[in-house]
């Protein structure tokens, strides 16, 4: 890997990257390597980078939260030759971070996108469009992208949280179907989670308890609107304790299973958030793994 591309996110983790920008520099290009450091300027800046101009270089590696990683892959999704990828987490939540098995110190990570082994992961297709590690849909799913960035940047993985408090108390739902596996699901649902991911939010275990990032399979949950606040407890508990088998539930107020290809449609347009940033309303969302779609470079063994 003699010649690199380094992309960060000037805004992530409370913009303390910006202290670590030339010691990571100098990690990456130990043994003569040449690095060309690019700091992105705007939304879909990485993404279009990378799609650009990844084939000039033996590695990619990026700084910055979820979000980043996810403009990256995105990026790489639409070329033909798909290029490695490193990973330097730095924002407030990185639910990537764990599954990739990467340190929290900045320069270790640094040092991961060098020493480390490659990993191939599985990359979400939505529509058009790519996701890293989770789909979501309904009010509460909104919540990380809508949260304002002068929140995040003072309050970090709290803001989420009081957001998420607000958010519930003016919460809506939506009717759809849900088709995956020759099973047609119909119900009013206020949340879907569509994930690849050991964590969401920063809530491990709610993506459930055997999750492998390269099976070729989401795991999907889904959540019907509770009648009281009671009800919405005893979700959020079934999602957290009590149901973390690996085992299709298709009938409760929490609704799990397993599956490579599954279509929601509604009346309605429904909000989305890929990985953490808006996804747009759609009626019908197709998504679909691409099995071992992008190598990310991993400290797991």
């Amino acid at each position: 890997m003699n010649n690199i591309l380094f992309i960060y996110n000037p805004n992530s983790g409370k913009g303390r990257i910006k202290g670590h920008v030339d010691d990571i520099a100098m990690i990456l290009s130990s043994g003569g390597r040449r690095v060309d450091v690019y700091e992105t300027k705007c939304p879909l800046d990485a993404m279009n980078k990378a799609q650009c101009d990844a084939g000039n270089y033996d590695l990619v590696v990026c700084a910055g939260g979820d979000g980043t990683l996810s403009e990256v892959v995105s990026g790489m999704m639409h070329r033909q030759e798909r290029i490695p990828i490193g990973f330097i987490p730095i924002g407030s939540t990185n639910d990537t971070r764990s599954g990739f098995g990467l340190p929290k110190d900045i320069l270790d990570a640094a040092r991961v996108c060098m020493e480390g082994v490659p990993f191939q992961t599985d990359v979400g297709r939505f529509n058009d469009e790519y996701f890293t590690y989770v789909a979501s849909l309904g009010s509460l799913s909104a919540v990380s992208c809508f949260t304002s960035q002068e929140m995040k940047r003072i309050l970090g993985h709290g803001a989420y949280l009081i957001e998420g408090i607000r958010q519930l108390l003016k919460m809506e739902s939506c009717e759809m179907s849900v088709e995956f596996d020759n099973n047609v699901i119909e119900g009013d649902f206020f949340l879907g989670l569509v994930t690849n991911s050991l964590s969401v939010g920063g809530f491990e275990g709610i993506t459930g308890k055997h999750v492998d990032l390269q099976d070729g399979l989401f795991e999907v949950a889904l959540l019907r609107k509770p009648r009281s606040l009671l009800d919405f407890t005893r979700e959020v508990d079934m999602m957290l304790i009590h149901n973390q088998e690996d085992r299709q539930i298709l009938d409760d107020v929490v609704i799990r299973f397993k599956t490579d290809h599954v279509i929601f449609r509604s009346e309605v347009p429904v909000q989305w958030v890929r990985d953490g940033e808006n996804g747009g309303k759609h009626r019908t969302a197709e998504i679909e793994v691409c099995k071992k779609a992008v190598t990310i470079i991993s400290a797991r063994d």
